[in-house]
């Protein structure tokens, strides 16, 4: 089998791993200055002013030492307020440049696990939270027409045609290799060497790089209920759409926004829905009210359970125990075994950040990173200016998987430029 050499890979292609492709593809930020940047950082301006250059060549440790992380820095430049106004609140503007030799590989499409998002789930975030800094969301639906509000919760399929239209836009489809699912990361002489197994073909390959960017998210291995009957075809691990689940009964195994999601878009559709979650109600009512005067579905889930619909049977500190061929649910609760029939079991449990795809290294040291709105990863400790393992030289983590980076979406593009810039460095390239 042949080898294929790279500069960098990233493997993941979510909203961490794409930008980097493109930056790395030549895209580099410079500081342009804007109004509001200027009133409400006016220390921090004052300082970039003086720089004329690319920004990926700033000293990062410099500024960590000076008490300013690169992934504030450039989150400020970026969303230098919460709401949109315009385009020229942006405080860098990106200019082409030589490429690095880069390729992202990706079990998804580009936009990670969005592809497998509900049909029409509603974000978390205003849309111009989920955008990139190199092509807002206001620009891009200028460009192709779209009647958008970036302010406003941005619904997947506006969100995934956004992320898709990014390779092309930019140039660097041809550096992207997605239905790829690497399977191991090993040490090799020039640094990393991947094996891969194309998901549709079957088709294995080996690639070797010098730097590598593990991108791949909170839910790299989903979570099993481990119980018999897990394997049957009427058990699935991914809700679309009600249209999906013919039938009149659901079980949904979950406790989550995901999980809330689907329940309250089955209950609406007119189905009985057994909603399973090992929580407390109190948990689950927290994050509820949290939630019910920003998002349309809280307010609904609260209307519903408080109008106590029999459609949605909710069952607290319930696990199911097994799933019977013929659609019977064992469960669990608190007030002991029961039993239901349905003629659907939707899993929405999550999943792990999955490092067991590094074999042969020193172990990563991690750092456990919990909210209250059902972000559950184990993130790994990085050097704090440019996201590079501790433990490992020349692996970057980036993402969500980084330590330090908050568990919001405005947060999770903010290592592209620090892992950026120091290999590019690193390379005698700025």
């Amino acid at each position: 089998m042949d080898t294929e050499h790279h500069t960098v890979i990233i493997v993941g292609g979510g909203p961490a791993g794409l930008p980097l492709a493109v930056v790395l593809g030549g895209w580099h930020p410079f500081y342009r200055g804007s109004r509001i940047f200027e009133s409400r950082y006016a220390p921090i301006a004052g300082y970039l002013q003086q720089v004329d250059d690319n920004l990926l060549g700033l000293d990062m440790q410099a500024l960590v030492r000076g008490g300013l992380k690169p992934v504030d820095l450039f989150r400020s430049l970026h969303h230098p307020r919460q709401l949109f106004e315009d385009l020229d609140q942006v405080a860098m503007e990106f200019r082409r440049a030589a490429p690095l030799d880069t390729l992202l590989i990706s079990r998804e499409p580009v936009g990670g696990l969005w592809n497998n998002a509900p049909k029409n789930l509603l974000t978390l975030s205003p849309g111009q939270w989920m955008e990139f800094a190199f092509h807002p969301l206001a620009q891009y639906a200028d460009e192709i027409g779209l009647d958008l509000d970036v302010n406003e919760l941005i619904v997947k399929t506006d969100l995934i045609d956004y992320y898709h239209s990014i390779p092309e836009r930019f140039e660097v489809a041809k550096n992207i290799r997605s239905s790829e699912d690497v399977l191991r990361i090993e040490p090799q002489q020039q640094g990393f060497q991947l094996s891969s197994r194309n998901v549709v073909s079957g088709e294995e390959r080996l690639y070797t790089c010098k730097y590598l960017v593990l991108a791949t998210g909170q839910r790299g291995q989903l979570r099993d209920l481990q119980v018999s009957g897990e394997d049957l075809p009427f058990v699935t691990a991914r809700y679309d759409k009600p249209e999906d689940f013919p039938g009149e009964r659901v079980v949904v195994v979950g406790g989550g926004r995901s999980g809330d999601w689907a329940a309250v878009e089955l209950h609406d559709a007119g189905k009985q829905v057994y909603y399973a979650m090992r929580q407390d109600p109190a948990v689950h009512w927290q994050l509820i009210n949290d939630s019910r005067q920003g998002l349309p579905y809280y307010k609904r889930i609260a209307d519903i359970l408080e109008s106590r619909s029999p459609r949605l049977d909710t069952m607290y500190h319930t696990q199911v125990t097994k799933i019977g061929e013929g659609g019977q649910v064992e469960l669990e609760t608190p007030d002991g075994a029961r039993i239901v029939e349905v003629d659907h079991v939707i899993k929405e449990i999550g999943g792990v950040a999955d490092y067991s795809i590094l074999q042969g290294f020193d172990a990563l040291q991690l750092t456990p990173m919990r909210d209250n709105y059902r972000f559950q990863v184990d993130q790994v400790q990085t050097h704090v200016h440019n996201y590079e393992s501790l433990d490992i030289a020349n692996l970057y983590i980036g993402g969500y998987l980084a330590a330090g980076i908050g568990l919001v979406v405005i947060s999770m593009h903010g290592t592209t430029y620090a892992i950026s810039g120091d290999i590019l460095q690193k390379e005698g390239l700025l």
